[in-house]
């Protein structure tokens, strides 16, 4: 038996590699240590379900935003075991170690929960509403504009959780790191030359003007409900402190990973495995110059990519 979707991850997998270069090198670091971070969690045993939970919400956003379902629940041969293979790579490195610890229960667990992610063969789509919206956010910034529209109920349930349960510790920060990655995908589609060109000057400038743009936009959106959530928890003061920074250092690395890899009209798919990797590192507050430096490497490198599409 073959199994054609774990053969072509792989092949991305390499390009990816092969794309990064020496930048490799870090993000192998990061993966590594947030695996370790999760073994250390199913050895104390007292939380170990919380990578589970992480490790499954991912693969069902990705179940349920993947564009390729159609294709494959057609053409390729037992379609669901190959998704759930392919998810069971995805998330290997970070859940075999709970198989050394007290807390191996979970494994099984984890993989029955992956096997049951391939019957949501729906697509996530919305219609196109809030037709209005740029009366609130300004043209320039399509990406807010395109992206809530199509997904404004994942982000309004994502956010509507958040205040919900403001008064517990975790829960509000999982909640608006996951809205954080929600943002992360407005990043994802290239706009046109002729869009590009009408609101760049330079490739600095640009970029400079979009990281400002979303920083003030996570500042308006995280800011009431960290506030909120410190007031009832304030032995969480350092953490909601730093956890802002985190989500804006991750959404201005979206933003330099999309402009490093720019071409006019086309939507992004191979930088998911650094951006999941950067992903995962937002949610650790003490791991927070990590995102900030990838964010300067990849904004010089960006800057370089646009200057072929703005000084012609």
């Amino acid at each position: 038996m073959t199994f054609p979707l774990l053969f072509i991850r792989l092949k991305q997998l390499q390009r990816e590699i092969n794309g990064l270069g020496l930048y490799v090198l870090p993000l192998g670091a990061i993966a590594g240590y947030i695996a370790y971070i999760f073994f250390k969690q199913f050895e104390e045993g007292q939380h170990a379900y919380y990578p589970i939970i992480v490790l499954t919400f991912v693969c069902i956003c990705i179940q349920f935003y993947r564009q390729d379902k159609s294709f494959i629940y057609k053409h390729i041969a037992i379609p669901h075991f190959q998704i759930f293979l392919e998810y069971v790579a995805l998330t290997l490195l970070f859940s075999i170690s709970s198989l050394f610890t007290k807390s191996w229960y979970y494994y099984p667990l984890l993989l029955l929960l992956l096997f049951c992610i391939p019957v949501m063969k729906l697509q996530f789509r919305q219609k196109t509403v809030l037709k209005n919206l740029s009366s609130l956010i300004s043209p320039n910034n399509f990406e807010w504009i395109s992206g809530f529209r199509k997904q404004y109920i994942s982000f309004i349930c994502l956010y509507g959780l958040a205040i919900a349960f403001c008064w517990f510790k975790i829960i509000p920060i999982l909640l608006l790191w996951f809205l954080t990655i929600l943002i992360t995908s407005f990043h994802t589609e290239c706009e046109s030359i002729l869009i590009l060109r009408e609101q760049a000057k330079s490739p600095g400038k640009f970029l400079l003007h979009k990281l400002k743009v979303n920083s003030i936009y996570i500042l308006i959106l995280y800011t009431p409900l960290i506030i909120l959530n410190t007031f009832f928890n304030r032995d969480f003061f350092l953490i909601n402190i730093l956890f802002i920074p985190m989500q804006i250092s991750l959404v201005c690395f979206a933003i330099c990973l999309k402009y490093c890899l720019y071409r006019p009209n086309k939507i992004q798919t191979g930088n998911n495995i650094p951006l999941a990797i950067v992903s995962l590192v937002s949610i650790l507050p003490y791991l927070i110059p990590i995102p900030a430096i990838l964010s300067i490497i990849y904004f010089y490198k960006a800057g370089n990519n646009l200057k072929k599409y703005l000084n012609d």
